[in-house]
């Protein structure tokens, strides 16, 4: 199964990568993440519930992970906090 999902809260290349790579950290997915537009394109073995990956994305940082199109553009702006702005790596 492949889905599309939007991230909210990455604000540079560090936090696309942190992202992506907590997401591959799960069992069965493989993501790519991109940053303009900030999406997470995720192929799973079996489905992995949204509450799931957000759990995971929250111990990387201050990110979120909604169901979306990635042909829609979101207004929302970047959170104030990412890997720039002092999380944990």
């Amino acid at each position: 199964m492949i889905h599309t999902y939007n991230i909210t809260g990455m604000t540079c290349g560090g936090c696309r990568s942190n992202v992506e790579n907590a997401l591959n950290a799960i069992n069965g997915i493989e993501a790519t993440v991109t940053l303009q537009p900030p999406v997470a394109t995720i192929t799973m073995e079996k489905h992995v519930p949204i509450t799931e990956l957000q759990e995971v994305l929250k111990t990387v940082g201050d990110y979120t992970i909604t169901v979306g199109n990635p042909n829609i553009k979101t207004s929302e702006s970047p959170k104030s906090k990412s890997c720039c702005g002092g999380h944990k790596m």
